[in-house]
């Protein structure tokens, strides 16, 4: 009858070490969960901040730098002598070719011409290869340009005797102008400044006229005007009037630009001023590259700081990205298919197949967006822009006449992968224990069951001498009942 009792403390000893297991990988399972989000989410603001900083380090130092630039002695000159031999480039540049005025017209038919197969071809076939539309119609561009500014884009743009995209290697047209000479002077002053300044293009522009006196690159944009020409309503213009309306650094944000081939490019300004007077506007137009290098680490992740999927990107008020997506620069494929399944437009999805960048086209759209455009920092779960769920910290960023945020992102099935692997350690040893408790209760169990030779034992104890007298008689081979039945015979 003892083993009845016996059965049910081994099960309860079972059930509550089983129970007590679950529990404790339950609350392990709680613990090293809040552990884990407190780790991810201070490892990404950590990040989120350091880029933070870097990207307003480098407007900072735009500004420090383009307002260095505006009070050099060089810029200030070059700046004064383009200004007055700028409207007599056309004149000074023709008269050894003219013998009469009858033969400017002509010259100039010519220059047109050359400017139309340049825009037409050169500049055309160029932009083909890089957007997916078509260039658009280039005639209406040319025709807003006075003679002047047609003679100019024809000796150093058109007549550049090296290849398309090397006008910034040309240090001064073949003419014999006033112009020229001058530009011989500073141009390679110029582009020095402009490669210290990691930027696309430098231009000085005339604060009366508008017209760009000057340019490294020699863009379409270049002898066009900023206050009525074909480029004034980019963000060239934008911010030309912004620098010559006050005695402030000017920026506007990046956008496509056609002269660099419809390709985003931003512009930073300052007024330049000789004494009291204001003479022109300094111009520097700025590539995505640098700030691509800071958000990708140039473009090479380091796993201890980043995983597998952790990225930095920075978005726009316009709702897309400042830098390229992870996954396009080392997945191509996969990130096309993932933005294809969220949906994004057929011609921005082939457009950035073909451009190779998701600056500008890749819009992101979120919680978190949103509410970091919206001036909040803080750390939230979300699915992202490639239909992932992140971790993400973001913040705004405070650089002037800009509205962007900045984001620290890993995917959620990488930032659990630690979680798991313990959860997976915790309940193996738990286990481990249970099995080891159960085996000890079995063996227990086993031990506390009576024998037979435990019963004949008792027996003989209980019956005294009377039990020894006929023992012999007793086969051994009966069973325990049988012993009792014969014991109680013999009474």
């Amino acid at each position: 009858m003892k083993l009845i009792p016996i059965i049910l403390v081994s099960a309860f000893v079972v059930i509550a070490v089983a129970l007590t297991a679950h529990f404790t990988i339950k609350m392990a399972e709680f613990q090293a969960q809040r552990v884990l989000n407190d780790n991810i989410q201070s490892h990404l603001i950590a990040i989120r901040e350091t880029k933070k900083a870097q990207i307003e380090d480098y407007f900072k130092r735009l500004s420090n730098q383009i307002q260095l630039y505006a009070h050099l002695r060089d810029i200030k000159e070059a700046m004064r002598g383009f200004k007055e031999t700028f409207p007599q480039f056309q004149h000074e540049a023709a008269a050894p070719l003219a013998s009469d005025t009858s033969t400017v017209p002509q010259l100039l038919d010519k220059y047109r011409d050359a400017l139309i197969n340049y825009y037409n071809n050169d500049f055309a076939q160029e932009y083909n290869t890089l957007n997916v539309s078509p260039a658009p119609d280039l005639k209406p561009i040319l025709n807003q340009l006075n003679e002047n500014s047609v003679a100019l884009q024809y000796h150093y743009i058109a007549a550049h005797p090296n290849p398309l995209g090397t006008q910034a290697e040309l240090l001064a047209a073949s003419d014999a102008s006033s112009y020229t000479r001058l530009h011989r002077i500073y141009h390679n002053p110029i582009k020095q400044l402009k490669k210290a300044a990691e930027a696309e293009d430098i231009l000085l522009v005339d604060s009366d006229t508008g017209m760009i006196v000057y340019s490294t690159n020699k863009g379409l944009d270049f002898a066009t005007s900023l206050i009525e020409g074909a480029y004034a309503k980019t963000g060239l213009g934008q911010v030309f009037r912004q620098a010559n309306a006050r005695e402030e650094v000017a920026l506007v944000d990046f956008s496509p630009y056609l002269p660099a081939y419809n390709n985003q490019r931003a512009f930073i300004g300052t007024a330049i001023f000789e004494g009291a007077q204001k003479i022109g506007v300094l111009i520097f137009q700025l590539a995505i590259d640098p700030i691509n290098n800071i958000m990708t680490y140039r473009k090479t992740w380091r796993f201890e700081e980043s995983g597998l999927t952790g990225e930095t990107y920075i978005v726009a008020a316009d709702g897309t990205m400042r830098n390229d997506s992870r996954l396009l620069v080392e997945d191509k494929e996969d990130y096309l298919l993932a933005i294809e399944q969220a949906e994004l437009s057929k011609d921005v999805i082939s457009s950035i197949a073909l451009k190779d960048t998701s600056v500008g086209l890749q819009f992101v759209d979120n919680h978190g967006t949103k509410s970091a455009l919206a001036g909040m920092r803080e750390f939230a779960l979300y699915v992202d822009y490639h239909d992932e769920f992140v971790f993400s910290a973001y913040a705004p960023l405070d650089v002037p006449g800009l509205q962007w945020a900045v984001f620290s992102t890993l995917q959620e099935n990488e930032a659990l992968v630690p979680l798991e692997e313990l959860i997976l350690k915790v309940t193996s040893g738990a286990m481990q224990i249970v099995g080891i408790v159960l085996l000890v209760g079995l063996v227990g169990l086993v031990l506390a069951l009576p024998s037979k030779r435990t019963v004949v034992a008792g027996i003989k104890s209980s019956m005294g001498t009377e039990m020894l007298i006929h023992q012999a008689s007793v086969p051994k081979t009966y069973t325990v009942e049988q012993i009792v039945e014969h014991l109680n015979k013999l009474r």
